[in-house]
């Protein structure tokens, strides 16, 4: 089956396998090169049905080691391509598909933007209904057009019937009511600039799992627990030079505040008993890179190596400046065994949880509160720990990164695990924000809740099923602020929707091509509808288009778009940057001023590193009848130009000091692209 489309025979090695899993068995087969360019070929078989059920092609480093910069293939090309594959192998499931689009974001960093690879995602339908986890998923190379990787999923299993199920509406209220959206502080950290921002949102507290049956109309619950926000990683101490820098003087002067190691492991004996049959065998003082300038004891302990009792550790952390027990996890092997006797059940560990908290942390009881579990925990007498989490409170408002989660031993009722993640932090009233009512009404009516056929696992049944339920739709974020109600992205920063650039007068323009490539590879970005071709470019613009061509622009546009190409409120900043690159000599742009042919090519040379070449005079001959009105400082680089063909000439002139418009500008960008590719 899989060499009637391959040709196995470029492969020296080959081996098969099987796996007989609960829902699948499978044979695996295996193809490779030992030899350069080495490649590979890897599919999975159905045993009972016989159908492919993935595939995975790799050709080597001769054909995949260095991307092609322009694809060879448009994106419509390579799905025809991934279309007629699935039908030629599955025609009948392919037939009861729909493609979805990529999540992906239209434009790519620089770095990464040249395609290797389109991916398809096509996706079950039944009654007009997605049926999750059902389908096609299709990788087509984009300079080859050949398959890379190719997933099929088909379930045979029954599924609930569209016919009896509750409204819409209904299922939008029975959101609103059970869930919606919460209002909380929510802490965005930035690692590089070490800097902390709290924002009230109202968010969606794990919006994949919002899950209401249709049928019932019941919400139902994927299990797991909410967890507070980690407390970010350490550093080992640095050892000192023989003379310190102001950077280790103000490290030593902070090292002074802190508490001794053995303070430290007295501050943990105060709140975990250490058994004698420990020892002590880990130490380390760290700077809390998500506390800038707070120093961290972290302390281990571990069962001697003679006990017989089987492994166990204890962990534990502790402010080095306030002396805060920050957490502590004790590891015993003989908790492991199952026939243990539950003496405390949720209700009775909860207590003991907050009996230590009014040991440990008085003055911060008062300023949390316990976060409900999300529904009913199924087999509670079977837990062998309790785990518990306690929010922070502002403002009567849930600040999700701080708290305490606790674990209670259900059996000893003993605490075997603590963590506390207190933040000093700037906090904003809450005047003036958007009522509940409003947002949830506004979430529902731009992005709202869709019909699906999820697959879940019932415990009861020890089974997975699928059940026909109402979940949110897609959307760019689940957090919003809560005064604007406007998306925000994982740093805080409001996502801006992506309008796709889309110019209505290029259609027919003899640079049409060119000016779309650009367009498509996002290099150029604007919220402009018209591009104005044949207009004049200013030196300014120009600068700025070859500096995001060679991955060098000011910063990013809108949810992490191209820079906008027609905003002239940064071309400063660009010629800034452009000096400092080499690409433009100090006091040689006027940004507003058009740009001439032979400055547009002293550019271009110097972007691509040519300068010290194009510099040395009297060995270049411009292939042009007017090379004599080429300034002298630019006769190397409108020759180098011309001989790679970026820059051409017409009748034979180069026309050094006409005015370059817009249009040709993209033309000679593309032909840059090609020139690498």
């Amino acid at each position: 089956m899989v060499k009637k489309i391959f040709d196995t025979s470029i492969n020296d090695y080959f081996n098969i396998s099987y796996d007989e899993g609960r829902q699948q068995k499978t044979w695996n087969l295996h193809w490779s090169k030992s030899k350069e360019p080495y490649g590979s070929l890897s599919a999975t078989i159905d045993a009972e049905k016989g159908a492919i059920v993935s595939i995975n092609l790799y050709k080597g480093t001769d054909s995949d080691s260095k991307p092609s910069l322009v694809p060879k293939f448009s994106e419509d090309e390579a799905q025809k391509v991934a279309e007629d594959f699935a039908k030629k192998l599955q025609p009948e499931e392919f037939s009861k598909t729909v493609l979805r689009k990529s999540e992906e974001p239209p434009y790519y960093p620089l770095t990464t933007r040249y395609r290797t690879t389109y991916t398809f995602n096509f996706v079950r339908v039944v009654n007009d209904i997605p049926v999750e986890d059902n389908g096609f998923n299709i990788a087509v190379n984009a300079n080859t057009g050949d398959i890379q990787r190719y997933n099929f999923s088909w379930s045979t299993d029954e599924l609930p019937s569209s016919e009896k199920i509750i409204s819409q509406q209904d299922a939008e209220k029975i959101f609103t009511d059970k869930r919606g959206l919460q209002l909380v502080y929510k802490r965005y950290y930035d690692y590089s600039s070490k800097e902390t921002q709290v924002k009230l949102v109202y968010t969606i507290d794990r919006p994949y799992e919002v899950l209401i049956d249709a049928t019932s109309g019941e919400l139902l619950h994927e299990s797991g627990y909410y967890r507070l926000s980690s407390d970010g990683a350490g550093a080992a101490e640095k050892s000192m030079a023989q003379e310190l820098t102001p950077e280790e003087l103000r490290e030593v002067e902070a090292t002074k505040n802190c508490i001794t190691k053995g303070e430290a492991a007295k501050i943990v004996e105060k709140y975990v008993e250490i058994p004698k049959s420990y020892e002590q065998r880990y130490a380390n003082l760290y700077e809390d890179y998500d506390n800038p300038g707070n120093k961290i004891w972290s302390i281990s302990w571990e069962k001697k190596k003679e006990s017989d009792e089987g492994y166990g550790s204890i962990y534990a952390r502790v402010d080095a400046t306030s002396s805060d027990l920050l957490s502590f996890n004790i590891y015993d092997e003989s908790m492991q065994k199952q026939d243990f006797v539950q003496k405390y059940d949720r209700s009775a560990a909860q207590k003991k949880a907050e009996q230590f908290l009014k040991i440990i942390q008085p003055e911060k009881l008062d300023n949390v509160k316990l976060k409900e579990l999300p529904g009913e925990m199924e087999y509670p007498e079977k837990m062998r720990t309790h785990s518990y989490d306690y929010i922070r409170q502002v403002n009567d408002i849930p600040y999700t990164a701080n708290g305490f989660r606790i674990e209670v031993d259900s059996e000893s009722g003993k605490i075997t695990s603590y963590n506390m993640t207190w933040h000093d932090a700037k906090f904003v009233e809450p005047d003036g924000i958007l009522t509940k009512d409003k947002v949830d009404t506004r979430f529902l009516k731009d992005f709202g809740l869709e019909l699906s056929y999820v697959r879940i696992y019932d415990n009861k049944d020890d089974l997975y099923k699928y059940y026909l339920v109402y979940k949110l739709a897609q959307s760019p974020s689940y957090t919003f602020d809560a005064f604007e109600f406007r998306p925000l992205d994982s740093r805080g920063n409001p996502i801006e929707e992506i309008v796709e650039t889309s110019f209505t007068d290029i259609k027919d323009h003899w640079a049409e091509n060119e000016i779309q490539l650009l367009v498509d590879l996002g290099i150029i970005n604007s919220k402009q509808d018209t591009f104005n071709p044949n207009g004049n470019i200013s030196q300014g613009r120009f600068v700025k288009l070859l500096l995001i061509y060679t991955n060098n622009a000011i910063s990013e546009g809108s949810s992490g778009s191209s820079p906008d190409f027609d905003d002239e409120e940064d071309i400063d900043e660009y010629l800034d940057k452009a000096v400092k690159l080499g690409i433009v000599k100090k006091g040689e742009v006027d940004p507003d001023k058009n740009l001439t042919r032979e400055k547009m090519a002293a550019f271009i040379i110097r972007s691509l590193g040519f300068d010290k070449v194009a510099s040395i005079h009297g060995i270049y001959n411009v292939p042009a009848k007017d090379k004599t009105s080429i300034s002298p400082d630019y006769k190397g680089h409108a020759a180098l130009s011309m001989g790679l063909g970026i820059v051409k000439g017409e009748s034979g002139n180069f026309y050094p000091k006409d005015s370059v418009n817009r249009a040709q500008s993209a033309v000679v960008i593309a032909r840059m692209l090609q020139l690498e590719n």
